[in-house]
């Protein structure tokens, strides 16, 4: 084996399977926790709350966004609504004023296009909740989430808490791309819950998350520059070392990318908004003053991105070189697969068994049981079943899905280094 491939394995190994053990770890130390959890819906006192919903180009999902709103089991009188054109060209605003008539808790604001962040600080500025909320345009909320997780606040009755974050959820999943990211945000799930429980979280999903206005408002609003300004704000509120909790149940539903182009652009918008996020607040990382989230999750962070790059390294090495070097075997007899079937010889004997890394071997088996434990319990966190959607999403899902994803941050941390800008 080529030295250098050797090294980047095992060094992606080691780093791979420490953190994955510390998080199996944890999440047995919480698993009782978890399982006896439940999250109250009786309130003890019904705050005013302002949900923003900042919309472009949204004009086929947007009115399935509002009527959620409208179907929250809340006080009506206790919430408003600001629906936040952000300079649409198609039906957007149409949709919204339609939609809006007869409701006086829903408010529509339109502006020429500025971007996400700058839409919500817009909205923020009216807002009269002690708490607000954002959605996405292509979300849409569960009724009983606003409960769920305005309870998990007074639970905690700490006024240091800063951002409650949902448990997001893929709406209705067609494609098999779509089944697969359904997949990936279950787990995403599990990991929040446990990261929660370490102070760690460092996302704040667009889809209704839920803030303590006054906190923000401190702060100074979401950052406008940054194409990223769920996972910015929760890195500021890190920073400021308020607390971000997960609802693990408070269900909201997002519209994922159905298609590879709309997928890759998502994606890699998510990745070069995160790179932008490590670097500006790379103060923390490794810095024992932020507890867990400085410690091991900026660290995992970091890490991550070499893992990724690592990870393409070792593929081209197994999958995509053998690849060439067979096709040019192919094209050196003219593709003639019948004649060369015919003459192939298979040089796989008991040797080829004794002469395989078992160290390697072990890592990787290890690696891939803590993986199958982790979708497993991703699936009853959730109260769902693996096969919902069918099997075959599973093969990609474990066997390509992050090889694409390690490709997309790849390219991502290029155009970052060229300093390519991403607009929302």
């Amino acid at each position: 084996m080529n030295l250098f491939v050797s090294i980047v394995l095992w060094i992606s190994y080691v780093l791979s399977l420490y953190f994955a053990v510390f998080l199996l770890l944890v999440y047995f130390d919480k698993k009782t926790v978890f399982m006896k959890e439940k999250t109250e819906t009786t309130l003890r006192s019904y705050p005013f709350v302002s949900i923003l919903v900042p919309a472009y180009n949204e004009e086929k999902t947007i009115e399935k966004t509002l009527r959620s709103i409208q179907q929250i089991d809340y006080p009506h009188d206790h919430f408003e609504v600001f629906v936040i054109n952000d300079g649409s060209t198609d039906r957007t605003e149409e949709t919204i004023k339609t939609f809006i008539v007869d409701k006086p808790h829903f408010t529509l604001l339109s502006h020429p296009n500025r971007g996400k962040a700058a839409s919500l600080n817009r909205a923020l500025a009216l807002a009269q909740g002690e708490f607000f909320a954002c959605l996405d345009a292509d979300s849409f909320v569960h009724p009983l989430t606003l409960r769920k997780m305005l309870a998990s606040y007074q639970k905690e009755d700490d006024p240091r808490v800063a951002i409650i974050t949902p448990a997001m959820k893929v709406a209705e999943p067609k494609t098999v791309l779509q089944k697969i990211q359904w997949l990936e945000y279950l787990v995403m799930i599990l990991f929040s819950r446990i990261t929660a429980t370490l102070h760690s979280l460092y996302v704040a999903p667009g889809p209704f998350s839920i803030y303590r206005t006054e906190i923000i408002r401190d702060l100074g609003g979401f950052d406008e520059k940054n194409i990223t300004e769920d996972q910015e704000i929760a890195y500021r509120v890190q920073l400021q070392q308020y607390k971000i909790k997960q609802c693990f149940d408070g269900y909201v539903y997002t519209t994922a990318p159905a298609k590879l182009k709309p997928f890759y652009r998502q994606r890699r918008r998510w990745y070069l908004g995160s790179i932008a996020c490590l670097h500006q607040y790379r103060e923390m990382i490794a810095n024992r003053k932020y507890g867990d989230f400085g410690v091991m999750q900026m660290a995992k962070n970091t890490v991550g991105y070499f893992l990724a790059v690592a990870g393409i390294t070792i593929s081209l090495y197994y999958l995509f070189l053998p690849v060439a070097r067979f096709l040019g075997k192919m094209n050196a007899i003219h593709f003639d697969l019948l004649n060369y079937a015919a003459h192939y010889q298979t040089h796989v004997n008991i040797f080829t068994f004794l002469l395989l890394d078992f160290r390697l071997l072990f890592f990787l088996i290890l690696l891939s049981l803590i993986g199958v434990i982790f979708f497993s319990a991703a699936h009853r966190n959730a109260h769902e079943t693996i096969n919902k959607w069918g099997w075959f999403p599973i093969i990609p899902y474990f066997f390509g899905y992050y090889l694409l994803k390690g490709t997309i941050l790849l390219i991502s941390l290029s155009r970052f280094s060229w300093s390519k800008k991403i607009r929302w």
